[in-house]
Order: structure tokens, then C-alpha cells, then sequence
């Protein structure tokens, strides 16, 4: 039998029903009548399609609900076949999206290298934008730079932080301990005994210092804010 829907080539229309009215009891009672002889006059055959056409729009013909039945297998069918292959389709891509972006470290003209893989290349960061093999990453026709290596920092101290200053214990140059509530920093090897108030072997390693007392070292370039009760 052939199908009645036309999805998903087009959008079917179907018809609008509505509550039988009182005015239409009688002819509804009468619809029922005759559908239910199992045979017709000629005379109650073309009453019967009189009222079909009056009660079209307050019941459910075989045709009506036919066509909506053929629709809703078009839909499953579209669905079943179209959509969730389309998802299953796009979830495999997804899943080579994923998968490849990672940093293949530095950049090897040898390498084949995927969409979404990145490598570093003097430096810098670079995103493959379509799959590339001893293209290098400044060609912008297949990589695009997402950072830049940035300039070189200050050099900081090396310190290591030995807790506590113990008077036992002899410092060498790039130590760091707690004195009186400062970190000292010893700038050459000391014996034992030599307490971080001796500025020849250690210095404050914060110049400022925000205290109710003075610093007990008082060094050149040292800002000491004195806290008032």
C-alpha cells in the first residue's frame, strides 16, 4: 500500500479536529448506524458519504489516522536511519578532534602531523590547522601560532631555606633563614655563630618591612613602616 505521509520530502498537513458539537449529535448517531449495516442502499450509501464530509473535522476516518500512522513510521525511519547516523558520523570526527589535540613536543620535519596537533617550533606554540608532513609551522596555509615565546625573565636569587636559624650551624652563600621574624639571606659561607644581624655575611632578603619595632638590622636601602597603637 502506498505511503500517505510525504516526510521528509515535504512537511505533511493534516486535518484539525474537534469536539462533536450538540448540533452534530444526531448526525454522528446516524454515522454510526449506517456503518455498522453490513450492507448499503445506494440511497444510504450517498448518506453516508454526506455525513462523512459534515463530520470530517469531529472524527477519526481510517484515512485520518492512517495518514498519521504512515507520517510517524517516516519520522522513526528518518530518525533511525538519517539522524543517528549523522550523530554517530559527528561523534567519530569529534572523537579524532579529542584525541588529536595534543602536544607532539618539538616540531620534526619527518613527522606527519593531524589536525588539532600542536608542536613547539623555536620557541613558540603552533595548532595544525590541516594535516601537514615537513610543512613547517610558519606556514600559515596549514599551522596557526597560538603563543609566543615570551622574553627571557630576571634572574631571582637561589636561595635555599634552611628554616630557623640555629647558632650551630655554619651557612654557605645562598642559604635563607628566619631571624626575628625576617628572612635573611647569607651572601658568603659563615662558622657557626654568626648571627644574620652581621651584614658582612647576610642581608634582609625583604627591604620592606612593616613592624611595631625597628628591624634588628638596620641594612642600606631597607623601608621600615612602623606601626602606631
Amino acid at each position: 500500500m502506498a505511503n500517505r505521509s510525504t516526510f521528509p520530502e515535504q512537511i505533511d498537513s493534516f486535518v484539525e479536529l474537534f469536539d462533536l458539537p450538540p448540533s452534530k449529535v444526531a448526525q454522528a448517531k446516524r454515522f454510526q448506524e449506517l456503518k455498522m449495516k453490513p450492507t448499503l442502499n445506494a440511497t444510504e450509501q450517498t448518506e453516508l458519504n454526506n455525513l462523512v464530509i459534515s463530520l470530517g473535522n469531529y472524527i477519526i476516518t481510517p484515512e485520518t489516522w492512517n495518514k498519521f500512522a504512515d507520517a510517524l513510521v517516516n519520522v522513526e525511519t528518518f530518525f533511525t536511519q538519517e539522524v543517528m547516523e549523522f550523530i554517530e558520523a559527528k561523534q567519530a570526527l569529534w572523537a579524532t578532534y579529542v584525541n588529536d589535540f595534543v602536544h607532539k613536543g618539538v616540531y620534526n620535519t619527518s613527522t606527519q602531523y593531524k589536525f588539532q596537533n600542536m608542536v613547539t617550533y623555536n620557541g613558540d606554540l603552533y595548532l595544525c590547522t590541516k594535516d601537514a608532513k615537513g610543512i613547517v609551522p610558519t606556514n600559515t596555509a596549514n599551522w596557526q601560532k597560538i603563543s609566543t615565546k615570551g622574553d627571557k625573565g630576571d634572574v631571582g636569587l637561589n636561595t635555599h631555606y634552611r628554616g630557623l636559624y640555629g647558632a650551630t650551624t655554619a651557612y654557605v652563600m645562598g642559604d635563607a633563614v628566619s631571624y626575628n621574624g625576617n628572612i635573611f639571606y647569607c651572601a658568603k659561607d659563615t662558622t657557626a655563630g654568626t648571627a644574620p644581624t652581621n651584614a658582612t655575611y647576610w642581608f634582609l632578603f625583604d627591604k620592606t618591612i612593616v613592624s611595631a619595632t625597628a628591624p634588628t638590622t638596620p641594612q642600606q636601602g631597607l623601608l621600615w613602616i612602623e606601626l602606631l597603637d
